[in-house]
């Protein structure tokens, strides 16, 4: 007996799958926030998150369809915080498995 299939299957999300997470690391007197660009959890959108939500009107995250979005609204994020008295301490690029 012959089996055709005319669609193909369905493929599986690798077990490891390595992403890239952009960290900023702010300082004000003895006050530390942290400022993460990346991909959300189903890689369908941009998130930014801020630990602690500095401003608390603010969500805890916000979500871009692209990343050119995603990277203007971190410069207002961070120019808001410098007109606040925050400094840029620490940047880091890490890869993450999820």
């Amino acid at each position: 007996m012959a089996l055709c299939i005319t669609e193909s299957p369905v493929p599986l999300p690798p077990t490891d799958r390595h992403l890239r997470v952009m960290r900023w690391t702010f300082t004000r007197e003895d006050e530390i926030l942290v400022c993460e660009l990346g991909l959300n959890r189903d890689e369908s959108a941009y998130e930014i998150r801020i630990d602690p939500a500095w401003d608390v009107a603010d969500a805890p995250f916000e979500l871009f369809d692209d990343a050119m979005s995603a990277f203007q609204r971190h410069a207002e994020i961070e120019r808001q915080l410098v007109a606040q008295g925050w400094s840029l301490d620490n940047f880091e690029s890490d890869r993450i498995t999820r």
